[in-house]
């Protein structure tokens, strides 16, 4: 990943200089340490750093602002969606045993620079596991991951029901089963 020094006097900036946390590698092993979990308002990206924990969605959505305050808009937040399943995350393995599909479309957000991926969400190598398995990619802006990229995921997994019907699902049912999922991952 590019590094570069936190000299921007913005909010995130400095918010992280008070963290101790001076330069952007810095800044994102910083946010990587930090337990995955939900914040109160998904909106206020600076919750990861006062609640001490975010998702994907909210701890690259952050590292991306950071990175565009200090005017490096080539490190581009990507929505990647993937076929979650046992085999990406393992302890996923009970929860897809008695299920009518194998895997679930979900959406990932992650950093990319120079064509590379990367995952700030926690330490785990979890991208390696969720890369093969990537059906779709989108730069977003970050003040998309409140809103586009709940779109582009129902949307997704819209089509992908149409092409599964012995799922036999709708999208709410599907969208329950996701939050579900999304619950046992921040156990």
């Amino acid at each position: 990943m590019k590094n570069f020094e936190l000299s921007s006097s913005e909010l995130y900036s400095v918010a992280f200089r008070d963290q101790g946390v001076h330069s952007f590698v810095e800044a994102c092993n910083y946010i990587a340490q930090l337990p995955y979990g939900r914040n109160a308002n998904r909106e206020d990206f600076s919750l990861v750093l006062s609640e001490r924990r975010g998702t994907s969605s909210s701890k690259h959505a952050l590292l991306a602002e950071l990175a565009l305050e200090n005017g490096r808009p080539e490190v581009e937040l990507i929505a990647g969606i993937f076929l979650m399943s046992g085999e990406t995350h393992t302890k996923l393995v009970p929860f897809f045993e008695n299920k009518p599909y194998a895997s679930l479309p979900e959406c990932h957000c992650y950093l990319r620079y120079k064509g590379e991926r990367f995952d700030f969400t926690d330490t785990s190598e979890t991208l390696k596991r969720i890369i093969p398995k990537l059906v779709r990619e989108q730069r977003i802006d970050p003040g998309q991951v409140c809103d586009w990229k709940i779109v582009i995921h129902q949307d997704y997994l819209k089509r992908w029901l149409n092409r599964n019907p012995a799922v036999g699902m709708t999208l709410e049912e599907i969208w329950k089963d996701r939050e579900e999922v999304i619950t046992l991952l921040g156990k």
